[in-house]
């Protein structure tokens, strides 16, 4: 009877500590609004309209932000969630881009969809750029762009190239750039502290194509962080990719170390060169 009358209140601690966690956790995650804006535009030539999906941590702001960009295939429900989830229990707004929903386009993973695809997705990440933009709750000095696959492609395009700029206000850039797997071999020196991450085992975007670029990059310029996961394949990050597949004869698969890891060193990455 002593034994069981010391746990008791344990129990209940432990108890209410949990409840306590959990509630934090919810007010952090917050929903997914799904929104609707625009492409980024000549003046007086109407952008494209696309779907995003916007989530923000508690509170009035402003906030730093993160426009998340998805692969060829588009982004799954389990990642979509996943990524907003921990963005915004970071303290970032959280922006994920839908390229393909209103276009009608169920993936662009082949070459003829590639075509003229990569253009519109990157006038798509300065359309979202210029509508956080308009948010009073973000603060637009400090905002990221997070690629996976393609959408690193993309990343790594905006982080590059100004070609869009006259088309937005001098002021509003990407300050920063996450590339989870990206295809580099003809990728430009990022212009913007950068990190990759990538598979040691990648067939899809080969790690090798990025080491080489990273080296022939060297180390004028903004930093690139650059990080290669031994044993690890292309789309390492996404959960619902356990046990791996061939996709169009490639293999993809989930990678819970390399995707914890990477976890980590976004967050850190982000933290430092937004806040």
């Amino acid at each position: 009877m002593r034994r069981r009358s010391l746990l008791t209140p344990l129990a209940v601690l432990l108890t209410l500590w949990c409840a306590a966690l959990a509630l934090m956790v919810d007010a952090w995650a917050g929903p997914l609004e799904r929104i609707e804006l625009e492409g980024a535009s000549k003046p007086l030539t109407p952008g494209d309209r696309i779907q995003g999906f916007l989530a923000k941590p508690d509170g009035t702001g402003p906030f730093p932000a993160v426009i998340g960009l998805h692969g060829c295939g588009g982004m799954h429900e389990t990642t979509k969630q996943k990524l907003a989830d921990d963005l915004v229990a970071w303290g970032y707004v959280t922006l994920l881009v839908d390229s393909f929903t209103t276009r009608d386009i169920d993936h662009a993973c082949t070459p003829d969809r590639v075509v003229g695809i990569f253009s519109k997705r990157t006038t798509d990440a300065y359309g979202a750029l210029a509508f956080l933009a308009r948010q009073p709750f973000v603060d637009t000095r400090r905002v990221a762009a997070v690629g996976f696959s393609q959408g690193a492609g993309i990343t790594l395009s905006v982080a590059a190239t100004r070609s869009f700029e006259p088309l937005l206000p001098s002021n509003l850039r990407f300050r920063a750039a996450v590339a989870f797997y990206p295809p580099c071999r003809v990728a430009m020196r990022p212009e913007i502290p950068t990190l990759i991450l990538i598979g040691a085992l990648d067939d899809w975007t080969p790690s090798e194509d990025c080491s080489r670029r990273v080296s022939d990059w060297g180390t004028a310029g903004p930093p690139i962080e650059h990080v290669v996961y031994r044993g690890t394949h292309h789309s390492f990050y996404y959960p619902h990719l356990q046990p791996g597949r061939k996709l169009l004869g490639r293999w993809v698969e989930y990678n819970e170390e390399a995707a914890t890891d990477a976890s980590r060193r976004m967050r850190e990455f982000l933290n430092r060169h937004l806040n």
